[in-house]
């Protein structure tokens, strides 16, 4: 009888230690697939909430004056305001001197100096004499000129767009009154008339509706608004309204300024090396 009982207890262990075993192999494979199951969970919830997400900075304090000096930079030029884009890649070269002259210009980052008079009122390089104050009873015989190194334009190049590679070897006028000659290692940027003449132009009337920052530094501004055109010699729809506006720079159509709404929004992009500087990359219009 003993060994009867013996063997009995041996059946019901093995039966136990079976069950047991099962259980063990089942709570593995469930915990095992929890893992899993909340790993995925948690990588899903990563791609539907990504920390990479912009950031909403438009009214970011800590962001105020980079955000003001980047708009700055756009909003009073009808360049960065056509339906059809531009981007630094695509830009021209004399638009990017362009665009530094008039970043020096309002840094005072220039010397000034005078060229002497030759015959007929003009000095070296065509520029012209300095116009005589209605006050004066004493011509002025000087061409006022102002001295930018390459140097400063190839810096202010740096600044604006994020990269040096801009031809300063070449001669180019910043605007129809104004030239700017190669002489050595500087330019030398006089007037080619005594007078300006205003012929009008498109002013950017944009404000910024939101602020984007990504994690990799890139902020991107949204503008709205319209084009007033000042233009002389540009007939406007005949109807009781005075004042018309453009969508944009190469819109052909006007709109008075009660249809702000319908005009276009502009989508700016900077970048930045530092998360300190940013610099211009491309205009775009805005179709979320």
């Amino acid at each position: 009888m003993a060994v009867k009982k013996n063997k009995s207890n041996g059946f019901q262990f093995a039966i136990l230690f079976i069950i047991i075993l099962a259980i063990g192999i089942n709570l593995g494979i469930y915990g095992t697939k929890k893992y899993l199951e909340n790993k995925h969970s948690a990588k899903d919830d990563y791609t539907v909430y990504p920390e990479a997400e912009a950031k909403d900075i438009t009214n970011d304090s800590a962001y105020a004056d980079a955000i003001s000096k980047m708009h700055g930079f756009v909003k009073d030029n009808s360049l960065f305001y056509s339906s059809t884009g531009i981007n630094v890649e695509t830009m021209d070269n004399g638009t990017k001197l362009t665009l530094a002259y008039e970043s020096i210009i309002a840094n005072k980052e220039y010397t000034s100096g005078t060229l002497s008079v030759h015959d007929n009122n003009y000095c070296d390089y065509n520029f012209v004499v300095d116009s005589t104050p209605a006050d004066s009873s004493i011509p002025t015989l000087i061409c006022t000129i102002k001295n930018i190194s390459r140097d400063s334009i190839v810096k202010a190049s740096k600044s604006l767009f994020g990269d040096e590679t801009i031809n300063t070897n070449t001669n180019f006028n910043p605007s129809s009154n104004v030239s700017c000659v190669v002489v050595n290692n500087n330019y030398v940027c006089g007037n080619l008339t005594n007078t300006v003449i205003d012929t009008g132009s498109l002013q950017p009337k944009f404000d910024i509706i939101k602020v984007t920052l990504d994690t990799d530094g890139t902020i991107i501004i949204y503008d709205k608004g319209y084009l007033v055109d000042k233009r002389k010699g540009v007939d406007n729809p005949n109807d009781e309204y005075d004042n018309y506006y453009l969508h944009s720079a190469d819109s052909t159509s006007y709109y008075y300024e009660l249809k702000s709404a319908d005009n276009l929004t502009f989508k700016h992009t900077f970048k930045t090396n530092n998360n300190v500087n940013y610099y211009y990359v491309g205009t775009e219009v805005y179709k979320g």
